[in-house]
């Protein structure tokens, strides 16, 4: 019986140099049946290439085509070379293999029905409808326009206070006294949610209407003025953005309503590892929840 390493065929199959340059393939398109090489009359196909280009680790499917063109090659040269001599040798009837072989033709018809399942009910339309549906015009979280004055003590910050209450212009007192990094911009912070900033300065930011001015407030970073300029609802995510999640969504109902129908339609046992009748799971549920 012969025993398959994944881990040492994987390591026979490594591209060693990822990066060789070679003739740029041009902006052609290339046909998927196009021969690219042949070991013995076997003949690889551009198919071939564009496959293990996109098995790739995701760091390497950046690298432009052309630049590990050869690589590729000699990859799938490689592993032909091994296939036919697996061929030859007729390891194909060995039992363990057939065993494996099986295995692997029943991970390929499940993933495929699976994911003809979701295709046909993952369209644009619904996908645009759940997306219409999830922002209901709500938009994204509030957001606050603020400008700060940081200074070191709160001694500090109450004569900066009194300053303003005299009138003086909040951007130019804090480019004059401020000790943050904003200070050189009138301590203009830009627009901000709630989250974007330590505790205590967001509920005293958030806590204010446009034009008001804070009370002097203590963080990690010292004491501060806060002057709020003004609100808005951010916008939220677009759809581009929120497709994929939202096909997820919708695959991980899909498949459990299709598990849960497939399961009514079968008659399911369930066996304990002495032998006994076991409990028959909820099909489906796991996967719709």
């Amino acid at each position: 019986m012969i025993r398959l390493s994944t881990a040492a065929a994987g390591a026979a199959f490594t591209i060693a140099a990822l990066l060789v340059f070679s003739a740029p393939l041009g902006a052609q398109t290339v046909d998927d049946d196009q021969v690219v090489a042949s070991v013995n009359d076997s003949k690889i196909h551009f198919r071939d290439v564009r496959e293990a280009f996109q098995s790739l680790p995701e760091q390497y499917r950046d690298v432009p085509l052309p630049q590990i063109y050869q690589a590729l090659i000699q990859q799938l040269v490689e592993r032909r070379l091994v296939l036919l001599a697996a061929e030859k040798a007729k390891l194909g009837d060995d039992a363990e293999v057939q065993r494996m072989l099986r295995q692997a033709r029943d991970r390929i018809l499940e993933r495929a029905y699976v994911n003809h399942q979701v295709e046909k009910a993952a369209t644009e339309e619904r996908l645009r409808a759940r997306y219409e549906a999830e922002k209901g015009g709500a938009g994204g979280p509030e957001e606050v326009h603020a400008r700060h004055i940081l200074l070191e003590s709160k001694e500090d910050a109450e004569h900066a206070l009194a300053e303003l209450g005299k009138g003086v212009d909040f951007a130019a007192l804090a480019k004059k006294l401020s000790k943050g990094p904003s200070g050189a911009q009138g301590g203009d912070l830009g627009f901000f949610a709630k989250g974007d900033m330590v505790p205590e300065f967001a509920q005293a930011a958030f806590a204010l209407k446009p034009g008001e001015v804070s009370a002097p407030v203590k963080t990690q970073f010292g004491w501060h003025i806060i002057k709020l300029v003004a609100r808005r609802q951010a916008k939220g995510p677009s759809f581009a953005e929120r497709a994929p999640a939202l096909r997820q969504e919708i695959a991980r109902e899909v498949i459990g309503e299709s598990l849960g129908t497939l399961a009514k339609g079968a008659e399911i046992k369930v066996f304990n590892l002495d032998g006994t009748p076991g409990k028959v799971p909820a099909i489906g549920s796991r996967n719709s929840g």
